[in-house]
């Protein structure tokens, strides 16, 4: 997913990244929500 979403990590602290990483999660995941919301409704 990081490479998909173009994520290059350069924080200073586990905490920062693991915030960086869980929010690019966030996205993606909504992305991928709105895709398949986009699929299902036509039919």
């Amino acid at each position: 997913q990081k490479h998909r979403m173009g994520l290059v990590v350069r924080t200073i602290g586990i905490a920062r990244a693991r915030i960086k990483i869980g929010m690019a999660n966030l996205a993606y995941n909504f992305q991928r929500l709105a895709w398949l919301e986009g699929r299902i409704a036509p039919a």
